[in-house]
């Protein structure tokens, strides 16, 4: 590594990106030891102080062990800037193989080296922290094939778009044109392809029948959504963690339901959550985030092609020579440090979004008791954080909080006009993943 201005501009992001995450977690860890000695005002009578402080105890651990894993990783991180990449750049060149397999060999071998060193991490997370709370469900051997089935497929879609986007590299010069072409065609036909050819290969899927599909296809045909079916993913047999997602394009879209979200929440909650699921979809939320990937993206290329022709960039973050991987390679360790700034104004208009799908599904069913009682339920199931700090928070949260959520769900109700709850009752333990208070 040649000390020069890239290597500077890296150090110094480098340390401000570690040193603003680090103190905001380390402030959270602090907020969160508060939190366990009382239940939250909007969750009074909804959650039990005890499963406050289970979620303390388990969002701690979490926190405790991202410090670690990070602090961990940065060894690695500078070794391979100080000495390994010149290394072993060197001995991937000195095999001849030619631009394109060189790439592959010096990409493929740090994917593996990265993989297995985290592996002791993701052991430790899955059958130590999630198993300890309740929420890991599957066997270790289940989990290796899991890994190994990843690896096998990342290895080959992930091999064959990194040998067209070297090989456009190194053999026209508006390559960086085409490469985002090459990226964005195999992201769209990624989103085709995973829930109908890969994701079968992890997980079962089951068509949803009953009151339930009853319920869907009511909601869907009243939002004007082009509703295909709705199906049963048994994530249970991994984690009793919960999930919702939509599939599909144009007029053949599934809505997709965790077997554990059907087993934890009533219909008419289930309708409230995936309302607000079609609510993104209704308003466009998904399209304006695949349109501004792609203006970014484009731009991302863009500057990956200037950078690309600058040698100062390759010695200053340890290459001893220029190359379309090493160009790669140092564009995204750089693209990371200093960007990082620009997550928080992408979880802002993330943040926007969410008040907006639940101002959708509370006029689409006309109520919000259903979905607030879906929020609080799977917040204490999920144990998700009871607080947040206020910096962490508006740094971090993609979700607004649960009490910012519930207190605008109440808003659009009052503002409507709609009739309260009939019934008067309260779950004793009801408490999306993700929110915080």
């Amino acid at each position: 590594m040649s000390f020069n201005t890239y290597s500077y501009v890296f150090i110094a992001f480098f340390v401000l990106h570690n040193t603003v995450e680090i103190t905001l977690a380390l402030l959270q860890m602090k907020h969160l030891r508060g939190c366990g000695k009382k239940v939250p005002k909007h969750l009074k009578g909804k959650v039990s102080l005890e499963t406050i402080q289970k979620a303390v105890v388990y969002n701690l651990e979490k926190l405790r062990f991202g410090l670690l894993i990070r602090i961990l990783e940065m060894i690695p991180l500078w070794f391979m800037l100080l000495y390994g990449f010149s290394m072993f750049d060197a001995w991937c060149h000195g095999h001849s193989l030619g631009p394109v397999l060189t790439g592959l060999l010096f990409i493929g071998g740090l994917s593996i080296a990265g993989g297995i060193l985290s592996l002791p991490g993701d052991l430790y997370f899955t059958f130590g922290i999630e198993q300890r709370h309740g929420f890991n469900k599957q066997t270790l051997s289940a989990w290796f094939k899991d890994k190994i089935k990843e690896t096998l497929i990342g290895a080959l879609l992930g091999g064959a778009l990194l040998s067209m986007v070297l090989y456009l590299m190194t053999s026209t010069q508006y390559w960086w044109v085409l490469a985002f072409a090459v990226v964005m065609a195999f992201q769209l036909l990624m989103m085709w392809i995973y829930p109908l050819v890969i994701m079968p290969i992890f997980n079962t899927f089951e068509p949803v029948q009953g009151e339930l599909a009853d319920a869907v296809a009511r909601l869907a045909t009243d939002v004007g959504f082009p509703l295909k079916g709705v199906v049963s993913m048994d994530g249970s047999k991994r984690s009793s963690h919960s999930n919702a997602f939509i599939i599909g394009f144009k007029g053949a879209r599934r809505i997709v339901l965790y077997d554990t979200l059907i087993e934890k929440l009533s219909v008419p909650k289930l309708v409230g959550v995936l309302a607000h699921e079609l609510g993104h979809y209704k308003l466009g939320h998904i399209k304006k985030r695949l349109a501004m990937a792609m203006v970014l993206g484009l731009g991302g290329f863009a500057l990956l092609y200037w950078m690309s022709m600058q040698e100062a960039m390759y010695a200053g973050l340890g290459f001893g020579r220029m190359s379309a991987h090493g160009a790669l390679v140092v564009f995204s360790l750089l693209f990371a440090e200093t960007t990082f700034p620009f997550g928080l104004l992408s979880r802002v208009l993330s943040r926007r979004d969410e008040y907006a799908a639940d101002r959708f599904a509370v006029n689409a069913v006309q109520n919000g008791h259903d979905l607030k009682d879906a929020l609080v339920t799977l917040t204490k199931q999920n144990l998700s954080s009871p607080g947040s700090h206020k910096w962490y928070r508006g740094y971090y949260n993609s979700h607004p909080s649960l009490r910012e959520r519930l207190k605008a769900i109440d808003a659009e109700v009052d503002a409507q006009n709609y009739p309260p709850r009939n019934d008067r009752e309260t779950e004793s333990e009801t408490v999306i993943s993700g929110s915080e208070s």
